[in-house]
């Protein structure tokens, strides 16, 4: 049922590949399940940091615990993702 997925900022560079589970929008990013970090570095940020696009420096969400795992919570205008 899930499937590995691209995300990119809207500027068009891609950021990661992330496992998602379930159809709908990218509301979090739960960082264990980012297949591969284009950032070089997203998945070992702490918690509260605000990672950046490397390309266009936009603000991509917050890391916070979300059901007890560290998750990007996503900031809706600034990432897409295809399939």
């Amino acid at each position: 049922m899930g499937q590995v997925i691209i995300v990119k900022c809207k500027c068009g560079n891609v950021l990661f590949k992330y496992y998602k589970d379930k159809k709908g929008k990218l509301i979090k990013c739960y960082l264990h399940e980012i297949r591969k970090d284009y950032t070089n570095g997203i998945t070992t940020l702490p918690q509260e940091a605000t990672p950046t696009c490397p390309k266009c420096s936009r603000t991509l969400g917050t890391i916070t615990l979300v059901h007890g795992k560290p998750a990007l919570k996503v900031k809706q205008s600034t990432i897409s993702m295809r399939t």
